[in-house]
């Protein structure tokens, strides 16, 4: 459950999310629009080829149904010549896979033509119809969804939207009146199928289910590959740079890329770093000398103590205090004692390696931190630093002050630690001031 919490807590899976969503949403409205369009056009073209196919049968009526040939014709004859009338427009249109059925009755509603014989004489189970087409003369054309068995006499229910997936036949029908003499005397019934506009219905919605997911698949990697560069990007990067600060790389600083909102942000953090460094700086750092303070002091003896064990390493601490600085400060004063100080700090610091490490432990005492030095080194690089202070000389204000150092040497044992070693080093420095000053002790 962490792994999931911690996966979809990602700003990287989120952006994924969004652009996939985002993408998806586009793509089914695309998707939708282009099919709405598709059917449409469907519909326009297959009520053309309705149209057409109306056009030719109205054609057929007019050679067969000759209205002064019609004149002089009655009874049998009269019926006989309507239902050859009827059967040519069958045979006609006996291919066309679109007329699922084509019959005439009279303007009762009695089957003068049919294809199934056995029909012709009955009465047309929709008299109702032909009653409406013959009282208002007008033809009707209606959309209707047949039952399972495709019976067209079956009960039939008005379809208000077409819908391919029902299972149900949809057709057609088209009833129009045919009129010699001012008289109705022929109701035409044709039946035309929509099976293929369904078909193609049900063909675009797939293609279009296919184009809307094929927008939201590449729609969305793309976005995503943008989001990532413009949002995720900028964003790690800072994430990065404040990890490496908080690791104590404190000179790092991100990249300005840009003129937008992310690189202001940038630029406010690089800011903030500034000014966290500075405030680290002085926490860290002897306002006087400019030497790291004893809080520095001890966070650094901790990290070199553990280095040195886990890399077999020699380690050198050497504790060194002015002798008598109190009568410097006594007789020249606080300011005085001060410049002795920074100039000593300034030789010392002279001396040393740019691996070795000087801080200032407290008042006239301070504290040199030998890396990778063996005890007899650093008693040598100790009388060196002994020699420079005795050798010194702090003009201030018409003053010339020489000053001495006692220093205490401790190497690092398998058994010390922060305290221990400090404890080591100044009991050393506390000897060397008991044995006359000025000089170094290496501590037992």
């Amino acid at each position: 459950m962490g792994f999931l919490r911690s996966s979809f807590g990602s700003l990287r899976i989120k952006l994924l999310m969004l652009s996939i969503g985002t993408s998806l949403i586009l793509g089914l409205v695309l998707g939708a629009t282009w099919l709405f369009f598709q059917i449409n056009v469907a519909q326009t073209e297959a009520g053309i080829r309705n149209n057409e196919t109306r056009r030719q049968i109205q054609s057929i009526l007019e050679d067969e149904l000759d209205e002064e040939h019609m004149k002089g014709l009655k009874g049998a004859k009269h019926e006989q010549t309507m239902q050859s009338a009827a059967e040519h427009i069958e045979r006609a249109f006996f291919h066309d896979k679109a007329i699922v059925y084509a019959e005439f009755t009279d303007s009762k509603g009695r089957v003068l033509a049919n294809k199934v014989p056995k029909l012709v004489g009955t009465l047309n189970s929709d008299s109702h119809e032909i009653e409406r087409v013959v009282r208002n003369n007008k033809a009707i054309v209606e959309t209707y969804a047949l039952d399972k068995r495709g019976d067209v006499f079956g009960k039939k229910t008005e379809v208000k939207t077409i819908n391919p997936f029902d299972g149900r036949q949809l057709v057609q029908e088209y009833t129009a009146p045919i009129a010699f003499d001012g008289k109705i005397h022929l109701v035409l019934h044709i039946y035309f199928s929509l099976d293929r506009l369904t078909a193609n219905i049900s063909r675009l919605m797939s293609l279009a289910t296919l184009i809307g997911f094929g927008i939201a698949l590449f729609g969305g990697m793309f976005s995503f590959f943008v989001l990532d560069r413009l949002i995720y990007r900028p964003i790690t990067r800072l994430g990065e740079v404040a990890e490496r600060i908080t690791s104590g790389d404190v000179n790092q600083r991100a990249q300005v890329v840009g003129d937008d909102e992310f690189s202001d942000l940038t630029r406010r953090f690089n800011s903030m770093a500034d000014s966290l460094t500075f405030a680290r700086f002085q926490a860290d750092t002897d306002s006087l000398t400019g030497l790291f303070n004893y809080r520095h002091l001890q966070n650094h003896l901790v990290a070199q103590i553990a280095l040195a064990g886990r890399y077999d390493r020699e380690l050198t601490v050497a504790m060194f205090d002015i002798d008598h600085f109190k009568n410097v400060n006594d007789l020249y004063g606080h300011q005085t004692g001060d410049a002795v100080l920074v100039m000593a700090v300034e030789y010392v610091e002279s001396q040393l390696r740019q691996v070795d490490y000087m801080a200032r432990y407290g008042g006239e005492e301070f504290v040199l931190i030998l890396n990778n030095t063996e005890v007899q080194g650093s008693i040598i690089v100790a009388e060196r630093v002994r020699q420079y202070i005795e050798n010194m000389t702090t003009t201030y204000e018409d003053n010339s002050i020489n000053v001495t150092v006692s220093i205490g040497v401790a190497a690092l044992s398998e058994d010390d630690n922060m305290s221990s070693l400090f404890a080591r080093a100044d009991k050393a420095l506390y000897e060397a001031k008991r044995n006359g000053r000025n000089q170094v002790v290496n501590a037992k």
